[in-house]
């Protein structure tokens, strides 16, 4: 799909708003993750997109939607696996899950990690401020915000990876790395965010880059982010090196291009905490 194209609504759309949920051995945390996020709101879907996880994570998501307490009022399952045959990327989960939400009628589409490092209690605030915002940041980094369970290097280098990619790229959000995000439709679709070609995390910034030229509203919404409970972290040296050179050719591509004018969203933050 280009950015032109447009996935259409189902006849019946079978879902409002819909969490993409990128899995990989997350069989410790899923089961809780999806209980809270159909507790935190009677719209929200849950759309996990497993890759082959041999822990058993797939099984633990079919049998939650087996559950008839995970179903809406009409009886339709509010649970649902995406499986894929082998370990894919994190953009590309992410991407198959937004194509899924648009495809089954969803107008919010929202994208969390399995870990717990985003917790669902924070729902509610970024579902309201999507009211006003054409996307909003689970924020780090707006007042009210912040991190638990991290040592002083990884504070020190994630602040100094989200300052420079902010820096470089003229983002005007301040957690231009953070992957909890509402995103409604027709940004998704005029965006051209699912056309990215990335493996790893530089998604959340190259998405961030196409939402700025795109001219559209970015609220943020502040957020304790968590180290996870149970697993081990999917961050690897190759996902990192990945950011860095994308970083800089994104930040080339912006110097030697400035003649172009291109539009700048309005910012809208939100500083008090959910």
């Amino acid at each position: 799909m280009t950015a032109s194209q447009h996935i259409a609504h189902p006849d019946k759309p079978l879902m409002e708003a819909a969490v993409v949920i990128p899995t990989l051995n997350e069989r410790d945390n899923i089961a809780a993750l999806i209980d809270g996020i159909l507790r935190a709101d009677a719209r929200l879907h849950a759309v996990v997109v497993d890759d082959n996880s041999p822990d058993g994570t797939a099984q633990v998501v079919r049998e939650a939607a087996a559950k008839p307490e995970t179903r809406d009022a009409n009886g339709n399952a509010r649970v649902h696996l995406m499986e894929r045959e082998a370990k894919g990327s994190y953009a590309s989960a992410v991407q198959d899950g937004m194509r899924f939400a648009l495809a089954h009628g969803a107008e919010l589409v929202l994208q969390m990690d399995a870990d717990f490092s985003h917790d669902p209690k924070y729902l509610p605030a970024l579902l309201a401020r999507s009211r006003d915002c054409d996307l909003v940041i689970g924020s780090r980094y707006v007042p009210g915000g912040g991190t638990r369970n991290w040592g002083l290097d990884r504070k020190v280098l994630s602040a100094s990876a989200n300052t420079l990619t902010r820096t470089l790229l003229k983002l005007p959000a301040r957690d231009c790395t953070g992957g909890f995000r509402v995103w409604k439709r027709e940004l998704v679709e005029r965006s051209g965010v699912l056309d990215i070609s990335v493996q790893g995390y530089a998604f959340l910034f190259i998405g961030l880059d196409r939402v700025r030229r795109a001219g559209a509203i970015i609220g943020e919404v502040p957020i304790i982010f968590v180290d996870r409970r149970f697993g081990k972290s999917k961050m690897s040296r190759r996902i990192i090196f990945e950011a860095v050179r994308v970083l800089l050719s994104l930040w080339f591509q912006r110097v030697t291009r400035r003649r172009i004018a291109l539009p700048l969203p309005t910012v809208v933050t939100e500083t008090k905490t959910a």
